[in-house]
């Protein structure tokens, strides 16, 4: 009989488990302006195009210029004055900290604070900290979110972004 309650407990306690998992899932894919910084600081600094899903729509485009085309080709193009591909201007940003300055429905004014090294592959953030191969710069920025169709994105002067 002890081992039937200690199989129904072990159950019970996996069934509860189970479900309280799912609640954390369901509670941490709310759209907030501060994932959204984050989500679009990280993308920005990566140098991946995908930062594009969280530029407001006035701030995408300079008549018919995408602006993140533009901020991507000037990079590659100073990467390459350098000697280096792409990959080399890639910054991995860490130590993430957001705070929220002004909200209210449809616009919020986010801090946003943190570090970025070069990352010109995962491994290479490890193997430059310890072996200090690169500096570390401070990120901080206060960056204007607005929400559209229903998500939160990054509107105004976002970091080096080309200014309309």
């Amino acid at each position: 009989m002890s081992r039937l309650s200690m199989t129904a407990g072990i159950i019970l306690v996996l069934i509860v488990g189970f479900c309280v998992q799912l609640l954390f899932t369901f509670a941490g894919t709310e759209d907030t302006p501060n994932k959204a910084v984050v989500k679009f600081s990280k993308a920005y600094f990566q140098l991946d195009r995908s930062m594009a899903e969280r530029i407001c729509h006035e701030r995408l485009t300079f008549g018919d210029v995408d602006v993140v085309d533009q901020y991507l080709y000037r990079v590659a193009g100073e990467a390459k004055k350098r000697g280096f591909g792409i990959n080399f201007m890639k910054n991995k940003l860490y130590h993430i900290e957001t705070k929220t300055l002004n909200k209210n429905d449809n616009e919020a004014q986010i801090r946003i604070t943190g570090k970025r090294r070069i990352s010109i592959n995962p491994a290479y953030v490890i193997v430059a900290k310890l072996f200090n191969l690169s500096e570390t710069y401070e990120v901080d920025a206060i960056v204007d979110v607005v929400r559209e169709d229903g998500k939160w994105k990054v509107c105004g002067d976002i970091f080096s972004l080309p200014a309309i």
